[in-house]
């Protein structure tokens, strides 16, 4: 859903449905995205968990996903340099979520779905729901598949 803040800023609110799902996925969220700030990643302004119902709060972003321009009847197209732009900011956020923050952060689901763009066309990582928190010191690699189609 979009909305504006009482300061009218624009702001996405993504509701959770599914009961069980809803709280994993919310808990994970809040965990992940909400300690940590870099200009490709979205930010959470704030969250709701009222009774059964979950909510959190975003930044809105006006050009949508990456998937929507590259795949659907869009009337955008993407320049060469637009798309390597897109790529690289892509990489400098999964570049801080594995290497700068406290805790190595593993999002187990990028796809263009979960790439959205700002008014500037500047990608913003979003959907931490499957996310894996790791410690510094974990040495294991993970062999599971992981993501969504």
């Amino acid at each position: 859903f979009k909305g504006t803040l009482q300061n009218s800023t624009p702001i996405a609110v993504k509701r959770l449905n599914c009961p069980k799902q809803a709280d994993k996925q919310f808990l994970t969220e809040v965990r992940t995205i909400g300690k940590v700030q870099h200009i490709n990643l979205v930010r959470l302004r704030g969250f709701c968990a009222e009774t059964s119902k979950r909510f959190l709060v975003y930044d809105y972003m006006p050009n949508g996903s990456l998937e929507s321009v590259l795949f659907q009847k869009s009337p955008i197209v993407l320049d060469w340099k637009a798309r390597y732009n897109i790529a690289a900011g892509t990489a400098r956020g999964l570049a801080y979520l594995h290497d700068e923050c406290r805790e190595c952060i593993i999002h187990c689901d990028i796809k263009p779905e979960n790439i959205l763009l700002d008014a500037e066309y500047a990608p913003k990582i979003a959907d931490f729901g499957l996310a894996k928190l790791m410690s510094r010191d974990f040495s294991r690699i993970i062999t599971t598949m992981q993501g969504t189609r």
